[in-house]
């Protein structure tokens, strides 16, 4: 004899329990057979898998679409950064003293010769102003 025989034999109700059971209004019920459907938990995760996939694309497509634009804007500032050295070299350039007294000499001003000095301190001159003539001191200025 097997084992499984004894143990349903042990536990087997016996026909006056069965008959006590009856006449209490009681009756046996097959065991329910929990079985869940499985078909609205798999569409509930495909349903999510598909949506996070989707955000994936989407969140990829638009972080290239920010790196070409960066890379476009940096492209863009260092052709700035050149333009914005160029233009202060050129300032530098014309504002350097020679260049100042060249345009100075083109536009027919003519250095003085014999300056005078303003001492603010006891508001004295210094030096005797004599007005400058044209040609008569300094023709060009080189660089």
């Amino acid at each position: 004899m097997s084992s499984t025989t004894s143990f349903a034999r042990a536990f087997a109700p016996s026909p006056s329990r069965i008959d006590d059971a009856k006449a209490a209004g009681l009756r046996l019920v097959r065991p329910v057979r929990s079985r869940a459907r499985k078909a609205p938990f798999v569409v509930v995760v495909m349903t999510i898998l598909s949506i996070g996939l989707v955000g994936l694309i989407i969140m990829s497509t638009v972080l290239q679409a920010q790196s070409f634009e960066a890379a476009r804007l940096d492209q863009r500032a260092a052709q700035l950064k050149t333009q914005q050295q160029a233009l202060a070299r050129d300032v530098d350039r014309m504002q350097s003293p020679a260049n100042v007294a060249a345009r100075a000499v083109q536009l027919g001003m003519v250095p003085n010769a014999n300056p005078a000095f303003l001492r603010l301190s006891d508001n004295k001159v210094l030096g005797k102003a004599e007005p400058a003539v044209a040609g008569s001191n300094i023709g060009s200025v080189t660089r």
